[in-house]
């Protein structure tokens, strides 16, 4: 079977997998809520514009496809939704809504990215690595919890999830030697102005790729034009048109980060990081030494970016908005791209220790054993989290 027609069926699987979660889980508030006041209630020209201050997103790109595919299946939520929503969370009717066809409509588009997220990820290690690397690419998105809390969700995080990976995986391709083409170029820019339309935060990470690139020696000025400056303006043109709401921290912000950068994948990647420092100390002067592409290490300065910029902005919260109030909630979820960074950082962990140790079965045996303990222990903490949470992480 050629790895394509396997990615294909495992493509099947995982769609089939989200549609179950979709048609298990009840519609919730932020999902009506964008769908029927945002969606719905918005013209085409303020989405496309951002003008929508129901928001804490008003980046267009998730809204303005969803908003075509629901207006080719002409759905409609109740009328009585809008009057619902004034009223406090504990009386609105409509707070958990179960709803079979809208819960499956409204999700179709989310479960194709997010499946489509994974299945690349798996592609990409496959092919590069061997189907054991592909299988350990695998098992480290399906062991996290904010995956599966938001595979099946109708709001932006499934399409910021796949972007991040698209983006961060087309930057280890670069930086491992691969031929900085015009195709891998074109491909880049796509992914930097697609990511610069979809949340707030997107334009930054347009800005790290493009700092990462530059400091690795990609230098050619007109790339960074089409791929950082523009991307960057058109995001700062939604960012003008966003209602400057205050912002508060809803949950521990020790969780916040837990959430998309688990424990386990902290242990991993100390546990890494000895495994390479050990091997550039004790092998580097033996005659058997090779020089080897370590795609960890090549991401490990994004993911350390990542984690930065999110505390950062965490601490600019708590010290500008402190405390509790009427403001914008900041859980979790709104750092979703963590999550992809991280499931990317196992996986290139994995790849490097496994193509790494391919003269030693039992070193191989050995990491596959601590990988996948890990990695089950995470999925059992975060996929419990999100299953009796009903999702809400």
């Amino acid at each position: 079977m050629t790895i394509n027609r396997a990615c294909l069926i495992l493509w099947l699987i995982l769609f089939a997998v989200g549609m179950w979660l979709a048609a298990h889980k009840p519609l919730w508030c932020d999902e009506l809520y964008g769908q029927k006041i945002t969606i719905e209630g918005s013209s085409w020209g303020k989405i496309l514009t951002g003008r929508f201050d129901n928001e804490g997103n008003n980046f267009p790109l998730y809204f303005a496809i969803q908003k075509a595919l629901m207006s080719a299946v002409k759905l409609h939520f109740p009328d009585d939704l809008l009057k619902d929503f004034q009223l406090p969370v504990e009386n609105r009717k409509y707070f958990l809504l179960v709803y079979p066809k809208g819960q499956i409509i409204l999700r179709l588009l989310p479960d194709a990215l997010m499946t489509t997220a994974i299945v690349f990820l798996v592609r990409f290690f496959w092919v590069r690595e061997g189907m054991m690397v592909g299988l350990m690419a695998l098992l480290s998105a399906l062991s996290s919890g904010m995956v599966w809390g938001y595979w099946a969700e109708a709001r932006p995080y499934p399409l910021w999830f796949l972007l991040t990976l698209l983006q961060a995986l087309f930057v280890i391709a670069v930086l491992s030697g691969e031929k900085f083409s015009g195709k891998i170029k074109v491909r880049l820019i796509i992914v930097n102005w697609l990511l610069a339309v979809t949340a707030p935060l997107g334009f930054i990470q347009v800005i790290f790729v493009q700092e990462i690139l530059f400091l690795s020696g990609q230098r050619q000025l007109k790339d960074y034009f089409w791929a950082g400056i523009l991307p960057v303006c058109a995001a700062l043109f939604f960012l003008s048109g966003r209602s400057h709401n205050s912002l508060y921290i809803a949950i521990n912000p020790v969780d916040i980060i837990s959430l998309n950068c688990s424990l386990e994948q902290i242990a991993l990647l100390f546990f890494y990081l000895m495994a390479f420092s050990c091997r550039q100390v004790w092998v580097y002067k033996s005659d058997g030494y090779e020089k080897r592409v370590w795609k960890g290490i090549l991401h490990l300065p994004h993911l350390l970016m990542g984690l930065c910029l999110s505390i950062a902005i965490l601490v600019y919260i708590a010290w500008h908005w402190p405390g509790e109030h009427d403001g914008f909630p900041v859980y979790g979820r709104h750092f979703f791209f963590l999550s992809a960074l991280s499931v990317i950082m196992a996986a290139a962990m994995f790849s490097d220790l496994w193509s790494g140790s391919r003269r030693s079965p039992l070193w191989r045996g050995i990491f596959s054993i601590f990988f996948i303990v890990l990695l089950f222990s995470q999925w059992l903490g975060g996929f419990a989290h999100a299953w009796y949470q009903g999702y809400f992480l």
